[in-house]
C-alpha cells in the first residue's frame, strides 16, 4: 500500500473527528489525541515495513527512530503479571483455589520436566474453576529453573483438554509443550525497543507478547495497541517541541 493512501487516511480521520466535535460541541479545535489516533495506522506501517525514509526532510524520520528505539515498558505498554504456582499435591493445591480467586490471580504456572509431579485431574480442576472468572487469563510454562518456556490462553488450554483429550502431564514431563495448539513460545526482554517488539508481533501475527527479565523469567504482557499508542503520543508530543 502506498504511503499516500495512509496520508489521505490520516487527513480523512482527523477531519472527520473535527467535524463530529464541531457538531457536538459547536466549537472548532484540534486536540493532540485526535492527531495521535489519525496517525496510528501510518506509524504502524512505517515501523513494520521499514519505510522511514519516506519522511526524510520533514523532520519526522529522526523523531520516529528516536521514539521507537525506546525500551518497552510494562507500566506503560502492558500488564505486570505475577503468576501463582500450581502445587504438585492435588489436595493441597486445590485448597488454594479460593485464595487464588480472592487474589484475582490472572495466571498460573506449570513447570516442565517434573516427573510424577502433576496430576491431570488437578490441572483440569484449576482451569475449570478459574476460567469462570474474567480476571484469569493465562497458563504460563517454565522450566525447572523458572525460565519462560511459553504461554497460552487458559480457555484455549481448557478446550484442548476437554475436546481433544490433551494429556498435560505427558507433555509437561516430556517437555513437548510446543505441540500444544495455541501455545506461544515467543518473548521479549524488558530492555527491547518498541520497534523490535512491533516487528516480532507483526512477524508472528501476535496482538500481545510476553516480557522476560535478563534471567529470562516472565514479567508480564505487552500489547501491540498500547505500544503503538505510546509511540504515536510521544511522536506527536515531540513534534510540538
Amino acid at each position: 500500500m502506498k504511503i499516500w493512501i495512509f496520508i489521505a487516511q490520516f487527513f480523512l480521520v482527523l477531519i472527520g473527528i473535527i467535524i463530529i466535535n464541531f457538531r457536538l460541541n459547536k466549537e472548532f479545535r484540534i486536540d493532540m489525541s485526535w492527531i495521535a489516533l489519525a496517525l496510528a495506522p501510518l506509524v504502524i506501517w512505517l515501523i513494520t515495513t521499514n519505510q522511514l525514509a519516506e519522511f526524510s526532510g520533514f523532520g519526522l524520520e529522526f523523531k520516529l527512530n528516536e521514539v521507537t528505539a525506546k525500551s518497552v515498558s510494562i507500566e506503560n505498554d502492558g500488564t505486570l503479571i505475577k503468576p501463582e504456582q500450581i502445587s504438585s499435591d492435588s489436595k493441597q493445591g486445590l485448597g488454594k483455589l479460593d485464595l487464588f480467586i480472592r487474589r484475582r490471580v490472572s495466571a498460573v504456572t506449570l513447570q516442565t520436566k517434573r516427573p510424577n509431579y502433576y496430576n491431570n485431574w488437578a490441572i483440569s480442576e484449576y482451569l475449570e474453576r478459574l476460567t469462570q472468572y474474567p480476571f484469569f487469563r493465562f497458563v504460563l510454562f517454565t522450566n525447572t529453573s523458572g525460565e519462560f518456556a511459553g504461554i497460552i490462553d487458559a480457555r484455549q488450554l481448557l478446550y484442548e483438554i476437554r475436546e481433544n483429550d490433551l494429556d498435560m502431564v505427558a507433555n509437561l514431563e516430556a517437555d513437548t509443550i510446543d505441540r500444544i495448539p495455541g501455545l506461544t513460545p515467543f518473548s521479549l526482554q524488558d530492555n527491547s525497543s518498541k520497534r523490535s517488539a512491533l516487528e516480532l508481533m507483526d512477524k508472528e501475527g501476535l496482538s500481545e507478547i510476553s516480557v522476560v527479565d535478563r534471567q529470562h523469567r516472565f514479567i508480564g504482557i505487552v500489547t501491540r495497541e498500547k505500544i503503538t499508542s505510546s509511540i504515536v503520543v510521544q511522536l506527536v508530543s515531540s513534534s510540538n517541541k
